[in-house]
């Protein structure tokens, strides 16, 4: 069984939109914080205020500033795992982070949760049969 999250005073958890598209689709944010919060309820999670990522790029400033809330946060929920960097290298250093610190990532749309390295090793499978699947065949 995964390690328990840990208690503190206030156990919360911070929700996490995009402004950009997800696996290639436009989500409103509206949207996307209605899923969250659903499932935050369903879970009997302490929802907190959701963070939005800007549009740019490549860029995760939001997710980035979330390291910085560690210390008073029990973990994120995401929309998707496809909010994730797609770069491997940093989609896992940002989830091995959360599981050295003891915080748990949710990901609403695929009711998925990330708690150990074994879970991230299940992220990347998903990102590579994604990615794999979308190739046009010869």
């Amino acid at each position: 069984m995964s390690s328990q999250i840990p208690k503190r005073k206030t156990s919360s958890f911070r929700g996490y939109v995009s402004s950009r598209p997800i696996n290639g689709n436009i989500i409103p944010q509206s949207l996307q914080n209605l899923k969250i919060r659903d499932y935050a309820k369903s879970k009997n999670l302490n929802f907190k205020l959701s963070i939005t990522e800007y549009r740019m790029k490549k860029t995760f400033f939001a997710l980035n500033s979330l390291k910085n809330e560690l210390n008073s946060l029990n973990g994120i929920i995401f929309f998707s795992i496809y909010q994730l960097p797609e770069d491997k290298k940093k989609r896992n250093e940002f989830l091995k982070l959360f599981i050295k610190k003891k915080r748990v990532i949710y990901f609403a749309l695929e009711d998925i949760s990330v708690k150990t390295i074994k879970e991230i090793k299940e992220i990347d499978m998903i990102y590579f049969l994604t990615k794999n699947s979308a190739k046009p065949k010869d």
